[in-house]
């Protein structure tokens, strides 16, 4: 590809992420402007304040409030917090200044997915899809709520770039760089530890241009650097809970909401009430304390309803994909989650339209020869931990990624080939150092 071509390309793609990053600001600008954290978005906040004030790494963030005591907390892994406490740092401390600066990092993710596109596809689909990622509510509404699955959209997004990279061009810093990635993503939610055994392993081991030993010599490595940036924070908490806490202690009380009456026989089958913890006794102690008593009590209830268990689990993949109940999803998450039911409305619409999109992309791919092992196992992730937990529209945010790339291959190539059948521009051959792709100039 030409410099000048290069550059222009960056440029379009900076364009589209300012423009993009308008919706989320002008949302927060005439809804949110004076909005307070609640839920997760309490504890990403508080946490972070804690960290930036130095009133200490990681602890209770509700200890201000009655009955909750000041100690160690992990209800969540540590980078987003992390990030939020950067921004405490360099001056950003309110909660709609630290909205704000969500928004930019959504643009960082839009901007990602772009470069993931266009590694996939070429120039026109890298501009596609961010195009599409930033007007795609489910890209941006988790931005005004104050949630970790901002920073997951960007890391999921180089992880996508980095896969693909690796399998075009294997090698040790490409191995190295995927498996960092992987940890990161890991880092700020849990599950994501699953991207190590699903993308980075398929795609160094299915590998027919490398022979066994670089195979599993990329895959040593690859897996050093996720376990590189797992490990600080695994060995911090193991460091001070009385109970064992790896990413989080959030565990138990998941299982809990999921592994109920309510969210087996009732109107909440496959997703999760926070009532049903109100029930269980909890013992004194700390975090990981309450997480073993939860965690023992839903694994009680699971195995008194093990007939019910296999039909509960497909309630909670349909309803993670929106295949089950999405219009009692969107009001209830409207509820509890405050995720917007207008912008719900639009996010499914245009989620149904990429998922029909997206299996065209795949046969696209497939027909070029290119891997598609990147969106199988994120694909394969989402649905192994909403199966163990339970279904929710914000915990698809990895697959929002594969929809909008994939979408976008699709689009391009049905175009392309509209193109050609009406004879209205010549078809040529993209060479910018990857998989032939159909393009008009």
């Amino acid at each position: 590809m030409p410099r000048s071509e290069g550059a222009r390309w960056y440029l379009w793609l900076v364009l589209v992420c300012v423009a993009g990053s308008a919706l989320p600001v002008v949302w927060i600008l005439t809804h949110d402007l004076h909005a307070v954290p609640t839920g997760d978005a309490f504890y990403f906040h508080y946490q972070a304040k804690y960290i930036a004030d130095g009133r200490g790494w990681f602890i209770n963030p509700y200890s201000g409030l009655p009955h909750q005591p000041l100690g160690p907390s992990a209800e969540h892994p540590p980078l987003w917090i992390l990030v939020l406490a950067f921004a405490d740092t360099i001056g950003i401390t309110s909660y709609p200044a630290q909205l704000f600066f969500a928004c930019a990092i959504g643009a960082g993710a839009v901007f990602c997915t772009g470069l993931a596109a266009r590694e996939v596809g070429g120039r026109r689909v890298g501009l596609v899809a961010a195009v599409v990622a930033a007007v795609y509510p489910n890209y941006w509404i988790n931005e005004f709520l104050g949630l970790s699955e901002t920073l997951v959209l960007l890391l999921v997004a180089l992880v996508i770039l980095a896969a693909v990279r690796l399998w075009r061009r294997p090698g040790l810093a490409g191995a190295a760089g995927l498996g960092l990635l992987c940890g990161l993503a890991a880092d700020t939610r849990a599950e994501q530890v699953l991207l190590v055994p699903l993308v980075l392993a398929p795609i160094l081991l299915l590998h027919r241009a490398l022979d066994w030993r670089r195979r599993i010599g990329y895959l040593a490595l690859g897996g050093a650097a996720a376990v590189l940036v797992i490990t600080p924070w695994i060995g911090f908490n193991l460091s001070r809970f009385t109970h064992h806490v790896y990413f989080s202690t959030d565990e138990g009380q998941t299982l809990a909401m999921a592994n109920c009456r309510p969210t087996y026989y009732g109107n909440f089958i496959g997703s999760d009430d926070f009532y049903c913890i109100d029930k269980i006794a909890v013992p004194r102690g700390d975090e990981s304390v309450r997480n073993a008593r939860y965690a023992k009590v839903a694994k009680a209830y699971m195995s008194e309803h093990t007939l019910r268990l296999p039909v509960v689990m497909l309630a909670r993949v349909g309803r993670e994909f929106a295949f089950y109940a999405p219009l009692g999803n969107i009001h209830q998450e409207s509820v509890i989650n405050d995720r917007p039911e207008s912008l719900a409305w639009v996010g499914l619409g245009m989620y149904y339209v990429l998922l029909a999109g997206s299996v065209y992309g795949v046969v696209v791919l497939r027909r070029r020869g290119m891997t598609v092992v990147p969106y199988a196992g994120i694909l394969l992730e989402l649905v192994i931990t909403a199966a163990v937990t339970f279904g929710e529209t914000r915990y698809r945010a990895p697959f929002e990624v594969v929809l909008v790339v994939l979408g976008a291959v699709a689009a391009d190539d049905l175009w392309s080939r509209w193109r050609s059948r009406t004879g209205s521009a010549p078809v040529t051959v993209i060479e910018d150092q990857r998989p032939s792709v159909l393009s008009v100039p």
